[in-house]
C-alpha cells in the first residue's frame, strides 16, 4: 500500500492537483475515524467539503498559481473565482462562510457535480483498486469514464488502517510532491509549509516589536502622521499572508487608519526606496537585496498595490 500511494502521488503525469488534494482527503478522513473492522462509504459530497477548504485557502489565501495559462486554470479554482472574486480574502474561512452558508453550499455542490469524474476513477490502477472502490467503469474507446449515478467511494478497511497508522510519513510525502508540482508555477516562499497547514494559522503577537520600531521612527510609515503608543499599529510591508513570517525587516509602524487601509495587500512601489533606506540606517541592509525580489513576485502571485492616494509614503 505504501508503495502504491508513493506512486500515485510522486509518479505519472498530472495536469493539476486533484489527485495530491484527494489523497490528503483520504490521509485527513483517515485521521479522524475511530477503527472498525468494515468499510466506510464516502459521499462525493464529504469530498467535495474538504476540497473547498483546501482549494479556498489555496487561491483565496496563498494566491497560488495552478498554471501560467489562465485557461487551464483547475474547474475547482475557476468555480471559487466565480463566486468568491480573485483578490485575498483577509477573513479566515470559518468568518468568510459563517453568514455565507447559501453560497458556501452551492460550491461544494458545483465542486461534487464537475470535479470528480477524472480524479476518483484514476487515482489508483484499475486492476487494484486497493483503497477503495469507486462506481465508474469505462467507456468503450477503453480511456475515458462513464459517469455514475453513485456519487460515492467505499473505502476499505484495511487501507483506512494502512492510512491511520502511516498518516504521519505519508503527509510528508503528499507534501513535499504538492509542493513540488506547484513550485513550477509559483514564486512564493515557505510553499511547503503552507501545503502543509492548509488552513489559518495561529499569528504571534508583535507587540515585541514595538518598542524597537518607535526607537527608530515615531511616525506612521505610511503616511508620516505623529503616533502615539496607544495607536501604534504593526504592519507587515510584504503581506505576512505571503512571506509567511514575522522578522524586523520586513516590519513598519503604522496608524490604524493605514494599517486597515493597507491590510494584506502590497504599499506602493514608492515605499520600497523608504523600507530599503530605513533598513540600512538601522543594520538590516543584509535583507535589503530581497525586498524588491519578495515585492515583484508578491504582486505576481496575484496581491493588490493599495492606492498611493491612501498611502501616502511621500508625506514622511
Amino acid at each position: 500500500m505504501k508503495h502504491l500511494f508513493v506512486s500515485i502521488v510522486s509518479k505519472g503525469a498530472k495536469s493539476n492537483t486533484y489527485k495530491f488534494a484527494l489523497a490528503k482527503f483520504l490521509l485527513d478522513y483517515s485521521k479522524t475515524q475511530n477503527l472498525k473492522e468494515e468499510d466506510y462509504e464516502i459521499s462525493f459530497y464529504e469530498i467535495a467539503t474538504k476540497f473547498l477548504e483546501y482549494y479556498w485557502f489555496q487561491e483565496c489565501k496563498y494566491k497560488f498559481k495552478q498554471d501560467f495559462n489562465k485557461d487551464k486554470m483547475p474547474v475547482v479554482i475557476r468555480i471559487i473565482q466565480e463566486h468568491c472574486g480573485t483578490e485575498y480574502i483577509a477573513d479566515s474561512y470559518e468568518k468568510y462562510f459563517k453568514n455565507r452558508q447559501e453560497l458556501q453550499e452551492t460550491l461544494i455542490r458545483e465542486i461534487e457535480k464537475k470535479c470528480f469524474d477524472n480524479v476518483i476513477p484514476r487515482f489508483q490502477p484499475d486492476e487494484q483498486n486497493e483503497f477503495y472502490q469507486h462506481f465508474y467503469s469505462r467507456a468503450k474507446d477503453g480511456k475515458a469514464y462513464k459517469s455514475s449515478s453513485e456519487k460515492k467511494i467505499i473505502l476499505k478497511y484495511e487501507a483506512l488502517k494502512f492510512f491511520k497508522k502511516e498518516n504521519e510519513t505519508l503527509s510528508k510525502i503528499l507534501v513535499l510532491e504538492w509542493a513540488k508540482f506547484l513550485e513550477k508555477t509559483n514564486f512564493t516562499p515557505r510553499l511547503i509549509s503552507k501545503i502543509e497547514l492548509m488552513k489559518d494559522p495561529k499569528r504571534n503577537s508583535l507587540t515585541k516589536f514595538r518598542k524597537i520600531l518607535m526607537e527608530m521612527e515615531e511616525e506612521c510609515f505610511y503616511c508620516g502622521t505623529k503616533l502615539e503608543n496607544t495607536d501604534v499599529h504593526i504592519d507587515h510591508f510584504i503581506p505576512w499572508s505571503y512571506i509567511y513570517e514575522d522578522e524586523l525587516w520586513n516590519l513598519v509602524q503604522s496608524c490604524s487608519k493605514c494599517n486597515l487601509i493597507k491590510s494584506d495587500s502590497l504599499p506602493p512601489k514608492d515605499c520600497i526606496e523608504k523600507i530599503v533606506i530605513r533598513n540600512e540606517q538601522r543594520a538590516l541592509s543584509k535583507w535589503n537585496s530581497d525586498i524588491t525580489d519578495y515585492y515583484e513576485n508578491c504582486y505576481k502571485a496575484g496581491f493588490q498595490i493599495v492606492n498611493i492616494e491612501n498611502l501616502q509614503c511621500n508625506r514622511a
